[in-house]
C-alpha cells in the first residue's frame, strides 16, 4: 500500500499494490479524469462523474476514497495519525470496455460516501482505475447460425484475465467554505371540502369575537380562498444536529388536546418516531400562522370536526418528515431589511409599548452553484388583512407571501409569523380591481376577487422587502451547527375566563380543546412549551403565543448573535404574552374601557382578556434566555444576565432540557 498526503486539507489518499504482470499479459492502464467539482453536486447527483478512456479492450475496476483529518488539529498530528486512519471508499463501480474508447461513468455513492461529503470544507479525491485485460489477444468465441443451420465462428471478444495495470488520479472537491448544511421543505394541502366543510361537517373559522351559539354565532366556512391552505415545512441539519419548523395555516393549535392525542407535543413525537429518532420531538417546532380566516382547531370560535384535525395532525407529520428526508446539501444566506413602514402597532402611542419587532428576515438555502432552493421568511404581522366579513379559508398574507417568494427566488418557500402581540398589518386593502392575486381564469366572485387582492398587495410589499433582506444578506459561517432545545414550563394561571372555558363549554358555545391533564394543567398551573434552535450564528426563538415584542427583543439585547429570528405561537396558542410588567397598564385599560375625552367604548381590545397571567411574558422571556445559554454552550449565563425577574421562576429549571417531550 502507498500513503500520500494531500496538502493542507489533511486528507491521505491510498491506493492498493497491483498484481506484477508481464507487460504482453497487461492492458494499458485507463485515462481518468474526475468531471464532479463539487461535494454539492456529487450529494445531488448522488454519484461521481468520471471520464475513462482506454486503449484497448478491457475491465477497468474503479474506486473513489478520500479521508479526512479535519479534527487533528496541527499538522504534526494529522501526519502522525495518517497511517492509522484509513480512507473511506466512496464509490466503486465496474465497467467492461470491447475496444478502445472513452466514456462518462457514474460512480454512485455509498451511505459512507454520502456522510464524508455532507460535512463541511474541501475534500481530496482519489479515484483509481485497475485494469484487466486477455494476455493473449484470444477469447471465447461466440457462434451464429450459418446457412445450414450449424453455427460457425464469428468475432472473439476479450476474455478478461487477472492481469492488471493501475492508475489513479488525484482532485480536490470544493465544499462550502462557509458552512455547509442540509436543508430540505416540504408542504401538503389542509383544505376542507370545496363548500368549506370537512365530512359533511362545518369548519368554523377562527379569530374575530368569541364562541359560537344562537347568541353569537360563529363563521362557518363557506368555501375556499384561492389555493387555500397549507402546512409547510423546513429542515436544517449541520453537524451532529438537525430541526425542523413547520408553519400551519390555522388560527392556533394546542401542544395538548383533552379529546384525544391530537397536540403539537402529540405532532412533534410522530416526527421522531417516523425518523427512527433521527429527529427528536425536542428540535421540532410547529406554528400556526394565526391567520383570522383560518379553521379553529382550538375551540373557542365553533371549532372545527375531529375528522379535520386528524386529516391535518397527519398531513403535518407527512411534511415535516418528507422535509427531513429530502434534505440536500447547500450554503445557508442570513439577511434583515427594516419593515417598519409595514406594521401597525396597536399602543404606538404608549411610551412602556412602543417598540415593535420590525425587522423582515430571511435565511435561505442556495445550492453549489449559488442557486437558492429553499428560503424561510420571517415577519411580525397579524394574519388579519381579511377581515371578519370573510368567509373563505385563507392563510391571510401567509398564503400570499409563500407563492410570491417561489416566484420571486426559487425553490421552495414557508412564512414564519414572528411576534403579533399589538402589531398588525399596516395599509391593508385592494390598491386597485385585480391587483396581485388577481382573478386569472375569471371563476372568483367579486368578493373572492376583492380578498385575494388584498392579502396578494400585503403580501406583495413583505416579499419585496424580503429581496432587499436578500440583498443584503450574507453567508452563515463557520462549523454547521444545529442545536436545539425545548423547555416546559409552569405558570399559575389567574384569567378565570380562558381556565373556564377550558374546562367546560359555557351557553356562549366556547369550548377551549386544551388538556385538563398534568404538566399541561395542574389546578390553575398551566403548562406550556417554549424552544430555542441555533443554525450557525441565528438563534430562532419560539414564543407559545402572541408575543409582546419586547420579549424577543430582550432576548437579543443580552445574547450576543448575529442573527435573531422568532416564531410566534409555536408549540402552543396561549393567547397573548405580555411583558415586561410595566406594558400591562394600557393593554389592561384598553380592554376594559377607551376613554377618549368625554367618549368611553368599552371592550376596544382583547389583549388582556386573552392573557393566561400577568408572569407569563417574563417566564418565557427567562426561559428563551435559558435556551440560548444551552445552544450556546453558555449554561445559565444569559438567563442570569435577565437579573431579578427570573428570580421567581426558579422552578422551570428543576425540569431538564426536554421534559416537555416526555
Amino acid at each position: 500500500m502507498s500513503v500520500r498526503l494531500i496538502g493542507a486539507g489533511a486528507v491521505v489518499l491510498a491506493t492498493m499494490g497491483v498484481t506484477a504482470v508481464s507487460a504482453s499479459a497487461a492492458a494499458p492502464p485507463p485515462d481518468l479524469r474526475v468531471l464532479t467539482t463539487t461535494q454539492t453536486d456529487a450529494l445531488n447527483r448522488g454519484s461521481l462523474r468520471v471520464r475513462v478512456a482506454v486503449r484497448a479492450p478491457a475491465r477497468v475496476d474503479l474506486t473513489a476514497r478520500v479521508a479526512d483529518f479535519v479534527r487533528l488539529p496541527f499538522p504534526s498530528a494529522r501526519r502522525a495519525g495518517a497511517a492509522a486512519i484509513p480512507p473511506v471508499t466512496v464509490a466503486s463501480r465496474r465497467v467492461d470496455f470491447n475496444m478502445r474508447g472513452q466514456r462518462v461513468v457514474a460512480l454512485r455513492l455509498t451511505a459512507a460516501g454520502r456522510r464524508a461529503f455532507e460535512r463541511c470544507g474541501d475534500r481530496a479525491l482519489s479515484v483509481a482505475g485497475e485494469s484487466s485485460a486477455r494476455p493473449s489477444g484470444r477469447g471465447s468465441p461466440r457462434r451464429r447460425p450459418g446457412p445450414d443451420g450449424r453455427g460457425r465462428p464469428r468475432r472473439r471478444v476479450p476474455a478478461f484475465t487477472g492481469a492488471n495495470r493501475s492508475r489513479f488520479v488525484e482532485t480536490t472537491l470544493r465544499g462550502d467554505r462557509d458552512g455547509c448544511y442540509r436543508v430540505g421543505v416540504a408542504s401538503r394541502s389542509i383544505n376542507p371540502g370545496a363548500d368549506g366543510r370537512f365530512a359533511g361537517q362545518p369548519v368554523y373559522l377562527g379569530g374575530y369575537g368569541a364562541g359560537n351559539s344562537p347568541l353569537i354565532p360563529g363563521r362557518a366556512a363557506t368555501g375556499i380562498l384561492g389555493e387555500g391552505i397549507h402546512v409547510r415545512a423546513i429542515a436544517v441539519s449541520g453537524g451532529e444536529g438537525a430541526t425542523a419548523i413547520a408553519d400551519i395555516e390555522t388560527q392556533g393549535w394546542f401542544t395538548a388536546t383533552k379529546d384525544g392525542p391530537l397536540g403539537i407535543v402529540d405532532m412533534r413525537k410522530a416526527v421522531e418516531q417516523r425518523t427512527g429518532g433521527r429527529l427528536p420531538a425536542q428540535s421540532v417546532v410547529i406554528q400556526s400562522d394565526h391567520s383570522h380566516s383560518g379553521p379553529d382547531t382550538i375551540g373557542v370560535w365553533g371549532g372545527v370536526p375531529i375528522e379535520y384535525r386528524r386529516f391535518i395532525f397527519d398531513r403535518t407529520v407527512e411534511a415535516i418528515v418528507e422535509a427531513f428526508d429530502t434534505q440536500r446539501a447547500g450554503t445557508l444566506q442570513y439577511g434583515t431589511a427594516d419593515g417598519a413602514d409595514l406594521l401597525s402597532n396597536q399602543f404606538s402611542y404608549d411610551e412602556a409599548n412602543r417598540v415593535v419587532d420590525s425587522d423582515v428576515r430571511v435565511l435561505r438555502a442556495v445550492d453549489g452553484d449559488r442557486r437558492p432552493f429553499a428560503t424561510l421568511l420571517n415577519f411580525s404581522a397579524h394574519t388579519t388583512v381579511l377581515g371578519a366579513r370573510n368567509t373563505k379559508v385563507s392563510g391571510d398574507w401567509v398564503q400570499a407571501a409563500n407563492t410570491l417568494l417561489e416566484e420571486r427566488f426559487g425553490g421552495e418557500a414557508l412564512t414564519v409569523v414572528g411576534t403579533l402581540g399589538r402589531t398588525q398589518p399596516a395599509d391593508r386593502g385592494c390598491p386597485d380591481d385585480m391587483g396581485p392575486g388577481g382573478d386569472r381564469d375569471n371563476s372568483f366572485t367579486e368578493a373572492d376577487r376583492k380578498s385575494l387582492c388584498s392579502i396578494g398587495a400585503y403580501a406583495k410589499r413583505v416579499v419585496d422587502r424580503a429581496e432587499q433582506a436578500v440583498a443584503a444578506a450574507q453567508s452563515v459561517p463557520g462549523n454547521p451547527v444545529v442545536a436545539a432545545r425545548s423547555f416546559l414550563i409552569q405558570d399559575a394561571g389567574t384569567n378565570a375566563v380562558i381556565l373556564g372555558g377550558n374546562i367546560g363549554a359555557p351557553a356562549t358555545g366556547v369550548d377551549i380543546n386544551r388538556a385538563l391533564t398534568p404538566p399541561w394543567l395542574t389546578g390553575n398551573v398551566v403548562g406550556t412549551v417554549t424552544a430555542t434552535i441555533r443554525i450557525g450564528d441565528v438563534l430562532l426563538s419560539t414564543l407559545p403565543g402572541e408575543a409582546y415584542p419586547q420579549i424577543p427583543l430582550r432576548v437579543k439585547e443580552l445574547v450576543p448573535a448575529r442573527g435573531y429570528m422568532t416564531a410566534g405561537l409555536a408549540n402552543d396558542q396561549l393567547g397573548y404574552l405580555i411583558a415586561p410588567y410595566e406594558s400591562y397598564p394600557e393593554p389592561i385599560r384598553r380592554s376594559f374601557f377607551n376613554q377618549r375625552g368625554d367618549e368611553v367604548n368599552p371592550i376596544s381590545n382583547d389583549n388582556f382578556f386573552f392573557n393566561v397571567s400577568p408572569t407569563i411574558g417574563e417566564r418565557v422571556t427567562c426561559s428563551l434566555l435559558r435556551g440560548a445559554g444551552e445552544v450556546f454552550g453558555r449554561g445559565l449565563v444569559f438567563r442570569e444576565a435577565g437579573g431579578e425577574r427570573c428570580v421567581p421562576f426558579a422552578n422551570d429549571l428543576l425540569q431538564p432540557a426536554g421534559a416537555d417531550t416526555r
